[in-house]
């Protein structure tokens, strides 16, 4: 069985939403004291009304920082006023700065744009339309790129079950940007794979691990069948690349 493990950081990329294609980089690193611009694209110059907000973690509630109208003074919510600024370059493009960054700023940022305010509480108003947001990780320690290794499949797994399961390990990274991906030959697969939600993260070492599982038929799991788990991370500047078989 031929394992081959890759990681590449991912491009800027573009989201459509509900027909309005929004652009902003997903993964976005900074320093700590230093400063993060996040940029926000869409394509409907109808939406007059550019909204950023904050959250601290996947699944959890959105923070309105604050929203502007092109050529009018941007508005912040009171706890967003001292470090965070709002340009417009025009109607469609527009970009928030957060200056004298803290560990705290650590987020995903999401631009939204609508044609009135108060949409997120007024069932009357107008629709807001969403980007994916930018992840932003404010450093705590030096970048760490991932050490990747997979786990074969027990003996009790490969003898006694239909199906056996591929663990793909990436750890002692930093920062938390990554996602896996997995290939049979050339061919994605998606079904049957399990991977962990979020990285955890070792509170000393403040690195992060990961694991991805792929369960397969002992049909194909055969010698000629090459099984690639993909790890994209981005550090801003590295490629990384292992290729391993057993």
């Amino acid at each position: 069985v031929n394992w081959i493990i890759s990681l590449i950081p991912p491009p800027t990329i573009q989201w459509t939403v509900n027909c309005v294609k929004f652009e902003q980089t997903p993964l976005l690193i900074a320093n700590l004291s230093g400063e993060a611009q996040i940029n926000c694209k869409h394509d409907d110059s109808s939406l007059a009304v550019m909204l950023w907000y904050q959250q601290l973690r996947t699944g959890m509630s959105l923070d309105l920082i604050g929203y502007g109208y092109t050529g009018s003074p941007p508005n912040f919510e009171s706890r967003f006023t001292d470090r965070f600024t709002q340009t417009r370059q025009d109607t469609v493009m527009g970009s928030l700065t957060i200056s004298n960054l803290i560990l705290s700023d650590s987020a995903i940022y999401y631009c939204a744009a609508s044609t009135q305010l108060h949409v997120h509480c007024d069932s009357s108003a107008s629709q807001a339309y969403f980007g994916h947001g930018t992840k932003l990780t404010v450093l705590e320690r030096d970048i760490s790129k991932p050490e990747v290794e997979i786990l074969k499949p027990s003996g009790n797994e490969t003898s006694c079950k239909q199906k056996v399961t591929l663990v793909c390990v990436a750890k002692n990274f930093y920062p938390d940007h990554v996602s896996i991906t997995w290939k049979i030959g050339s061919k994605d697969i998606n079904d049957d794979v399990a991977t962990d939600p979020y990285a955890t993260q070792d509170k000393e070492t403040k690195l992060f691990s990961i694991t991805s599982r792929l369960k397969v038929s002992k049909k194909e799991f055969k010698p000629q069948n090459t099984f690639r788990c993909t790890v994209r991370f981005y550090n801003e500047t590295d490629v990384y690349t292992e290729s391993k078989t057993i």
